[in-house]
Formats: structure tokens, sequence, C-alpha cells
């Protein structure tokens, strides 16, 4: 799949692969990272910057920068049921990639062998199914008709794109929240008219939309979601969401991969009739969700307000403690 991602399309390539003893590309240059791409995912800068993924797309970018190699995109190869969380958080939060890097589009592949009960005995698997934004299908052993309805049940949301597709690399690429903002498709990239109904993914998956009328309060929605990754965070597989933030124009994006999520953005030139959250969980259902919505989030806004009165307070009469 890689070989044909990399044959025309204009673009330029580099490989990052987990297969230290794999192929030869055709792209401008390849980087091999040997074990876990990011082994402290979570955890201080100095442990987050060792990791051979941020060293991998440091050095493609100096070699870029020096003349050595010319590359537009850069494709990321991890080993089958590999979690994929890792290598997005740190495409989303990590200041020494996203300074010249950005996460498009999450693609998985599903071969002719992978049968329904082979990929639900795939942890990560299934997890890597329900977050992609592109499913590629091998049709060097097509895939059955079962498989992909098993697939389109786990992600109502990723175009199927069949292996032989002509111009199979454009294909995969322009699912990620930058390409949508400039292509003005923010509702492709929540994708939250799929998940309207029911929110059973299946193996133990939900993905489900949520719509919430009226304006929030930042202070109070960030402490909502500081709260909920540091109980549920290893559950959220993934966070989105276009949010009407009181006394702001515009929106402000929330982009989040379980406890890791993208510096928000406040876009002031969109609008919309109310606020949307998009969520894929494991083992944490619509309504569990909606009720921390319904019950901890006043709480957390008359946290907020009670600080703005002390702080309010303490600016007129300095001797008063915060």
């Amino acid at each position: 799949m890689i070989e044909r991602s990399l044959e025309g399309g204009g673009a330029r390539w580099a490989v990052i692969s987990n297969e230290v003893e794999g192929p030869a590309f055709a792209a401008a240059a390849t980087e091999r990272v040997a074990g876990q791409m990011v082994p402290h995912a979570i955890g201080c800068l100095c442990c987050v910057t060792r990791s051979g993924l941020v060293s991998s797309l440091r050095r493609l970018f100096a070699r870029r920068a020096q003349g050595e190699v010319e590359f537009d995109r850069v494709l990321i190869e991890t080993l089958a049921d590999t979690d994929p969380a890792p290598v997005m958080q740190t495409l989303l939060n990590n200041a020494l990639v996203t300074e010249y890097f950005c996460l498009d589009s999450v693609i998985a592949v599903v071969a002719g062998d992978d049968g329904p009960g082979a990929l639900a005995g795939s942890h990560h698997g299934c997890k890597q199914l329900a977050i992609a934004d592109r499913v590629v299908l091998d049709r060097a052993s097509p895939v059955a008709p079962e498989t992909c309805a098993w697939v389109r049940a786990l992600n109502p949301v990723a175009e199927l794109v069949p292996f032989d597709r002509p111009g199979l690399a454009e294909a995969l690429v322009g699912a990620g929240l930058e390409t949508r903002l400039m292509e003005g498709d923010l509702g492709g990239w929540l994708g939250s008219p799929h998940y309207r109904g029911s929110d059973e993914l299946g193996n133990g998956l939900h993905g489900f939309a949520i719509e919430f009328p009226q304006a929030l309060e930042w202070e109070a929605l960030h402490g909502w979601l500081n709260a909920g990754t540091q109980t549920n965070g290893d559950v959220m597989y993934r966070t989105k969401g276009a949010i009407r933030i009181r006394n702001l124009d515009g929106l402000v994006i929330i982009n989040g991969v379980q406890h890791v999520y993208q510096p928000p953005q406040r876009l002031p030139e969109l609008d919309l009739d109310c606020s949307r959250f998009m969520f894929i969980t494991s083992d944490l259902d619509r309504a569990a969700v909606e009720d921390s919505l319904r019950i901890d989030l006043p709480q957390f806004q008359r946290l907020s307000e009670d600080r703005a009165v002390r702080q309010a307070r303490a600016a007129s009469d300095p001797s008063i403690p915060l």
C-alpha cells in the first residue's frame, strides 16, 4: 500500500517505518524506528523528545532544510496491531514537532484475511479502524462483504478506499482539521451527523455526537475536560468539538486523543447554532457523558464564578487572600 501511495500524484514523500528490516521505498527519504515509536506518550517533555518518532521527524526536517532531500508529506507506518494514539498525540501536541508538521489523515488497512472475527480479536486493530479517517481495502486479497459491513459499523464516517484506486495517495490525504477548515468542511471533520443515532459501534466501542444549545464558559469547560481526561482519558480514544464560548465571537475547536489535546484554536469567522462534540470511546457510553455534562459541568461553572469573585475582591483589596 505504501508503494502504491508513493506512485504519481505529484507529491514528494518521506517515510517513517516501524519495520527495521522492511523494504526500500520509492521515497525521498526513509527513517526506520525500532520498537515503540513513542515510549513516553504522556510525561515530561525531556522523555517525550527522546522518542524515535520525534527524532526521525526532526532529522527529516533538518535534512530538508539543508537541501539534502525534498518532500512535501511524511507517511508514518506503524506495525500491525499497534496503538495509534501515541503517534497521533505526538503530532497534536509536541512543541518540537507541531512547529513543522501537522496531523492529516489516519489510515487503517484491511486485508482479505482480516475477517470480522480476527479484527474483533485485535484490540488495537479495532481502535485503529474506529478512529481512522480512511480505510484501505486490499484488493490483492479481496475483502469479503461481511468484513466491509463490520468495518462500516465500527466506523460510519471513514471513506472505504479500494487498494487499486487510481491516485491512491490523493484519496488518502485531506481528512485533517487544517485541510477541512481550508475547504470549509468543519462538519466533515466533526462527522457529527453520522453519530447522532445509536452510540454502540461494536467490540465495546462507542461513537456519539452531543449538541449543547447554549454558549459555554471556557474555564468551566476546560475544568470539565481536564477532569474527564484524568478519570477516563485512557478510554476517550477521540474527542472533537466546535464550541461556542460565552463572550467570544466564532468557535473554539478542541481536538484530542486520550489524555492529549491540541492547543485550542479560536475561529472568530465561523459560527454554529450550537456547540457540537464528537466522542469515540471504549466502554464509556453516550448516557455517561451526557450525565456528566448535565451534572458536573455546572459545578465547574460555579467554581469558575466563585474564583472570578475572589479575584475581583483581591484586586479591589490586595490584603484579601485568593
